[in-house]
Formats: structure tokens, C-alpha cells, sequence
């Protein structure tokens, strides 16, 4: 009796062994017809990997700057916050701070530089990097795009352009200081006739 359920055992595991196996065999070889090579016979099956896009500008012209910053250019580190998230800020790293060299930014154009270190003298620090920080949400990823969102802000920023103004503008400005002024002096005057009249009585 105990020499038949051990060969029945052995029997099963054997099957079980080869079931495996046969899995194995047929995911290593098995293609759905959903399958990217089936759907685009020629596509290139590394289509997910990382591509290289680099954008140097020109000195000599005033170019725009597209809105993209180039990950290895810059310094993302993850350290622990004191924003939203009770608990879970003690034990995770969420707030993350971002930072890159402004003189050496390949891809921000040179007339933007200038204007972006006198826009954030109190965000560079003395090795000349800028430094941007976000806390905002409770994930990594969140405040990593935060940070990001907030380096183009500042460019963007600092790409704009005075308006020049023209002599009727001048004018007008120069009625509406007027005015303001005016009446600036007479609530004065009148706050001064109060207190002169509060002491007569």
C-alpha cells in the first residue's frame, strides 16, 4: 500500500516537473499576434530606450529656450521633508531638491544666463549653482516635476523682454503719478487740519 502511493507521488511529480518545463518552453517561444513584432514588423523593439537629445545655442543670436532641461545636466537628490504627509515624511524621502551650474547650462541660451543670475541671486549659491527645492506633494516624482516646472519658470522669466515705452504711454504715466500725488497731499493736509482742530478744542 505505502510502495503504491509512493510510485503514485513520484508519478505526479514527475508530471508536474514536465508541466513546468513545458510552460517554460512555450513563454520563451510563444509570440501573441498582439505582439509589437506582429502588429509593426518593422519596428524596432527598443523603442522605450533613452534618446540622446542635446541642444547647444548660438552666442551670436538671441535664440528662445524650448523648455527642455537635459536630465544629466542636472542634480536631482531626494532628502526627508516637513510638508504634507504625517507619518510618512519620517520614513520617506519625498521633498527633492534640484540643482545645476547656471555658466556651464549648455542649454539655456547666454543672453537668458545674465538675466537669470540677477533674477535669483538668493537661490545661487557662491559655487555658482541653482539651487530648487519642492515639498509639495507626498510623492518623489511629483515634486521632481514641481522643481522642474519652477527652473522653467525662471528662465521663462528672465526671458522676457522689457517693453519699450512709447511717449503717450509716458504721458499718461507721468498724469496718473501726478494725480496720486495730489491727493496724497490733500489726505494729508486733511489729517492735519483734524489734529490741529482736535487740539483748538
Amino acid at each position: 500500500m505505502a510502495l503504491r502511493r509512493f510510485r503514485s507521488c513520484l508519478t505526479k511529480l514527475q508530471v508536474a516537473a514536465n508541466y513546468h518545463s513545458f510552460v517554460r518552453l512555450c513563454s520563451s517561444t510563444y509570440k501573441s499576434k498582439y505582439s509589437i513584432e506582429n502588429i509593426y514588423p518593422n519596428s524596432d523593439p527598443n523603442f522605450l530606450r533613452k534618446v540622446e537629445f542635446k541642444h547647444t545655442y548660438n552666442n551670436d543670436t538671441e535664440e528662445e529656450f524650448t523648455g527642455y532641461i537635459p536630465l544629466d545636466d542636472i542634480s536631482i537628490k531626494a532628502v526627508r521633508g516637513s510638508g504634507p504627509g504625517g507619518q510618512n515624511v519620517n520614513k520617506v524621502s519625498s521633498k527633492v531638491e534640484v540643482r545645476f551650474h547656471v555658466e556651464s547650462a549648455t542649454w539655456i541660451p547666454e543672453w537668458i544666463k545674465k538675466n537669470l543670475i540677477e533674477n535669483e541671486k538668493g537661490r545661487i549659491t557662491k559655487d555658482g549653482d541653482l539651487v530648487v527645492t519642492s515639498e509639495k506633494t507626498r510623492t518623489q516624482m511629483l515634486n521632481q516635476a514641481d522643481c522642474l516646472d519652477k527652473v522653467r519658470e525662471m528662465i521663462y522669466n528672465s526671458a522676457k523682454k522689457p517693453v519699450e515705452m512709447t511717449e503717450e504711454y509716458k504721458k499718461v504715466v507721468a498724469k496718473r503719478l501726478a494725480k496720486a500725488n495730489m491727493e496724497r497731499l490733500q489726505r494729508k493736509r486733511a489729517d492735519s487740519l483734524k489734529k490741529k482742530n482736535r487740539r483748538s478744542e
